[in-house]
């Protein structure tokens, strides 16, 4: 079983308009992996943002990220929301991802 299976159901709401693009960038790159426990996710979400961003994903208020690949118009285009990351979409895809794995 692949990781991108966490992706394939995407969240009804969104931060910034870059967030789906950062989520299908994650899906693509997650086509290749296997599963990995919750907490290698968020290292890896971490990995990627940073590679694609240039910045740590903190919680700092406010904190955020405009990423030319993911603009595709709009007031918020290629904004990824830090906080949207960590407060929403990492503990949902981790618990996601705790579910396929725990044991039977």
């Amino acid at each position: 079983m692949k990781l991108s299976i966490i992706f394939e159901e995407r969240p009804s709401r969104w931060g910034f308009r870059g967030d789906p693009y950062f989520w299908g960038h994650l899906q693509d790159l997650a086509e290749s992996k296997d599963l990995i426990s919750p907490d290698e996710l968020e290292e890896w979400i971490k990995a990627e943002y940073l590679a694609v961003s240039g910045k740590p994903l903190t919680d700092k208020y406010g904190d955020y990220a405009i990423v030319e690949q993911f603009a595709h118009g709009g007031m918020s285009s290629g904004g990824i929301d830090n906080l949207w990351w960590i407060e929403e979409g990492i503990p949902l895809l981790k618990s996601r991802l705790a579910e396929l794995t725990k044991p039977v």
